[in-house]
């Protein structure tokens, strides 16, 4: 037997038995189904209570001005009503705003809030009874009005801000003090 007819027997042979492994292959590639992520959105139930902290900014004008940070704990409870939310809530601000006459050094506020759901965002106003306090130049009780909005990062925290204008009718020696705030806060809902 010459050497191409020991190549050519060798390679029929080696054809002949991996013939087999071949005839069951199939003809295209099977692809296998990728599962898909499902996103986890935080549940837009509102109903239930929550506590806080905030920080911010807060400026007087009219009779006494001044401006400087505050910063405070909140507390209140909300109910989820479908699209609209209503709650009652207080707040505490500690601060340093200076003025001529003095520092005010605190602002406590009792408030009620009505908002819109758009799910897991609540766009609310609010109002309410708030109460300064100075060391320097006495107290005042008054009135205030807002708006904000707040936002749950998942189902126990949520992120909030706010603006809101307070008046003071009678400040002491002052006439007329108004207050402008502004705060961010995190709040842990339970």
């Amino acid at each position: 037997m010459n050497s191409f007819a020991k190549r050519a027997l060798g390679a029929t042979l080696v054809l002949a038995i991996a013939a087999p492994v071949y005839a069951g292959s199939p003809s295209e590639p099977v692809i296998e189904p990728v599962p898909t992520p499902i996103a986890v959105t935080p549940s837009s139930d509102w109903t239930g209570g929550y506590v806080g902290v905030q920080l911010g900014y807060g400026e007087l004008t009219e009779d006494l001005e001044g401006d400087g940070m505050i910063g405070g704990i909140a507390a209140g409870y909300d109910w989820d009503l479908g699209d609209w939310v209503v709650g009652i809530g207080a707040d505490v601000n500690l601060g340093d705003i200076s003025t001529d006459a003095g520092d005010l050094d605190s602002l406590t506020r009792l408030k009620v809030r009505g908002g819109y759901d758009f799910g897991g965002t609540m766009l609310y106003a609010t109002t309410g009874a708030s109460y300064a306090d100075s060391g320097d130049f006495g107290n005042s009780w008054g009135y205030f009005g807002g708006i904000g909005v707040e936002h749950m990062l998942d189902d126990a925290w949520s992120l909030t801000g706010e603006v809101a204008v307070h008046q003071f009718d009678d400040f002491n020696d002052y006439d007329q003090v108004n207050a402008t705030t502004a705060t961010v806060g995190l709040n842990y809902r339970f």
